[in-house]
């Protein structure tokens, strides 16, 4: 629990780029333990993740599928978009293989350090989320108009992969003669980097093997250039995310203000009632030790305190 909390604890006080691995890593957690749980009880309500992979829920292949109700891949079929629209963000922080999910990590944690070095924390969620867009977007348009892979009918995206490669480019293009070292010894300058990416992603596209993820690749690379020339001009796209992001930052911290006040107020009645019996006690008090011994008993407070209190 001291965990959770401290992970929570960073979650609220941290950057951009924690929050949106952190958001990765749990999605990533969160699934592939219903799937180990599906996998232990053999259950056979299971919904392809991926598209082309229909092995059975006892198969090799068990980790690759998802729950009818845990679909958080984006598919090329816009009837099925329809049905879960929520895949349109959830996508592009789903993985499944960790080898997936850990490739992505690191990328997005060394380009993501970068671009924050160069604009701050609040322009990388922004970035993130409409790299991860236009991935999808290019995705989409090329299995539902390119004859070349409408013959796989309906496929399936999942990953940061489009969105951790806007960032990579966008990084590149602000910042092209940066210095990386590749597995702590090949010496390359960004833009290189980024080039030679973007190439293997053109050429995998003809290689027909996860097509459809090398094509949302190029797509999350064309938009990082494209912000990256918009931010040379003083301009900032995507700044209507980080708005609506406040929006609701906003109307939660509301909500908790109205929550606070309630409490504040039954708090405050309490005490009232609390202070109010105490108070009468005090002036009977008073009063029997004016029967007794008179008012000239009665010390200053006293005379003081009960005519106050006569006043209310």
């Amino acid at each position: 629990m001291d965990f959770l909390a401290n992970i929570k604890t960073k979650f609220k006080a941290g950057d951009a780029l924690f929050r949106l691995m952190i958001i990765n890593a749990g999605i990533f957690v969160f699934i592939n333990i219903v799937l180990l749980l599906q996998y232990v009880t053999k259950s056979d309500i299971v919904h392809t993740a991926v598209g082309d992979i229909t092995s059975g829920s006892n198969g090799t292949n068990w980790f690759h599928r998802l729950p009818e109700d845990l679909t958080l891949a984006a598919s090329s079929d816009p009837v099925t978009m329809l049905t879960r629209p929520w895949s349109l963000i959830t996508h592009m922080f789903t993985h499944i293989q960790f080898g997936h999910f850990l490739f992505n990590m690191v990328a997005l944690y060394t380009m993501g350090q970068i671009f924050v070095s160069i604009l701050g924390s609040r322009k990388l969620t922004a970035l993130y989320i409409m790299g991860g867009l236009s991935g999808f977007a290019l995705f989409a348009l090329a299995f539902n108009f390119l004859e070349v892979f409408q013959r796989n009918h309906e496929s399936y995206v999942l990953g940061a992969s489009a969105a951790v490669m806007a960032v990579t480019v966008a990084a590149a293009t602000l910042r092209p003669k940066q210095i990386l070292y590749l597995f702590g010894a090949i010496k390359l300058e960004l833009m290189w980097l980024a080039a030679i990416l973007v190439l293997l992603d053109l050429v995998s596209v003809r290689d027909g093997v996860n097509s459809g993820g090398h094509i949302g690749h190029i797509g999350g690379a064309f938009y990082g250039y494209f912000y990256a020339l918009q931010i040379k001009k003083g301009k900032e796209p995507g700044a209507w995310i980080n708005r609506v992001i406040d929006k609701f930052k906003s109307l939660f911290s509301k909500r908790k203000m109205k929550v606070a006040s309630r409490n504040a107020r039954a708090k405050s009645d309490e005490q009232f009632n609390l202070d109010k019996k105490s108070r009468q006690k005090r002036i009977d008090e008073i009063l029997d030790r004016i029967g007794k011994s008179g008012y000239d008993s009665l010390s200053k407070d006293e005379k003081d305190f009960l005519f106050q209190n006569s006043q209310k």
